[in-house]
């Protein structure tokens, strides 16, 4: 299946080339065609790996490797993800990839997005947002510089399950975990550990290491986590607002193949708009009136330029869909730049 690629015209800081038709001023969109078939189905497609094997980068941001095997479409898949061991974006990459991929812990986004643009033919796993947490900047801000150079792929969702991990259920005197696992189970902690400090950490594996280091302290973590860090499941939180999902981007260097047409799909797009009332509404109107649905929209402060924004979307469909095509071209002269992300599959969900 062909893939569509719509680029108008940069933001400051991005590379782009302008080449297709004059959209108005100094705005421009390069429609690019793609024979290739969808990568996520494992099927068919004849894309060309770089000949060259990816570049070695090692810093204070370089990522560990603790899983091996396999090809992709005749190449070796790496996936980076947020580590250490044991967090969430873990066991989704190991549910999404299995043994078929080498995948690699990195200590922060900005890592992963720096391995997947440097190295060719890689792939990054990094969540977007949590139902009880809401968005998470870092992916936005790091998508938002990243324009043009890193592209999304697939979302995934993965139902969060937590459980409370420890040595011992008595004598529990600090809770470890994530904020947003902290926040979604605050009235159960109150309840049932109240003299227990509730010590917020980097992620719910960093949590299960701080408890395995002490007797008397537990974590709120995926039940996975105990067997690899030496721990017990002491019980399953009991929650009224039971369902707890967090949505993640796979990213890429390289723009994606449409998905399958019988697979949900969305389209993300950055855009800058006029520093004038009613630009956004006015944004917006072509999606309204090709009756195009907005998944999502995240504002952004633009470093050093107090009072501008930079916008984040998601819109429903992609551009081989007449409808959303129209309101891209229609939305794209209405704003002072617009790139997008790639259009991708948004149905799969999975339970930790």
């Amino acid at each position: 299946m062909f893939g569509e690629s719509w680029i108008f015209d940069a933001l400051p800081d991005f590379k782009t080339l302008p080449l297709g038709s004059r959209l108005g001023g100094d705005r421009f969109v390069d429609i690019g065609w793609h024979g290739e078939s969808d990568e996520r189905s494992g099927k068919g497609g004849k894309k060309k790996q770089p000949k060259e094997s990816p570049r070695s980068h090692r810093s204070e941001n370089s990522c560990l490797l603790h899983l091996s095997l396999v090809t992709y479409k005749g190449t070796m898949l790496t996936v980076f993800y947020l580590g250490p061991e044991g967090t969430f974006s873990h066991i989704l990459a190991r549910k999404k990839f299995g043994a078929r991929a080498r995948l690699r812990s990195c200590p922060t986004f900005e890592a992963i997005f720096d391995h997947v643009r440097e190295e060719p033919g890689t792939l990054g796993l990094v969540p977007i947002e949590n139902s009880s947490g809401g968005t998470v900047y870092d992916s936005v801000d790091l998508l938002i510089r990243n324009a043009g150079r890193i592209f999304i792929h697939e979302e995934l969702a993965l139902d969060v399950r937590i459980a409370l991990l420890g040595h011992q259920q008595t004598g529990i005197t600090a809770v470890y975990s994530h904020f947003v696992q902290i926040k979604h189970h605050a009235e159960w902690l109150k309840t049932r550990y109240p003299k227990a400090r509730l010590r917020e950490v980097s992620s719910t594996a960093v949590a299960a290491q701080k408890a395995a280091a002490s007797q008397s302290a537990a974590a709120l973590a995926s039940p996975g986590a105990a067997e690899i860090y030496g721990l017990k499941v002491l019980e399953a939180p009991a929650v009224r607002q039971a369902v707890n999902v967090t949505h993640f981007f796979t990213i890429g260097s390289s723009d994606p193949s449409l998905p399958p047409e019988s697979a949900r799909k969305k389209t993300g797009l950055v855009a800058t708009l006029p520093n004038v009332c009613g630009s956004l509404h006015r944004f917006l109107g072509p999606f309204a009136r090709q009756k195009v649905s907005l998944a999502r929209i995240v504002s952004r402060p633009v470093p050093g330029q107090p009072q501008t924004y930079v916008f984040f979307l998601e819109i429903e469909g992609g551009p081989d869909d007449p409808p959303v095509a129209r309101a891209l071209v229609r939305a794209g002269v209405l704003a002072e730049s617009m790139k997008t992300l790639g259009t991708y599959r948004a149905d799969r969900r999975f339970k930790s």
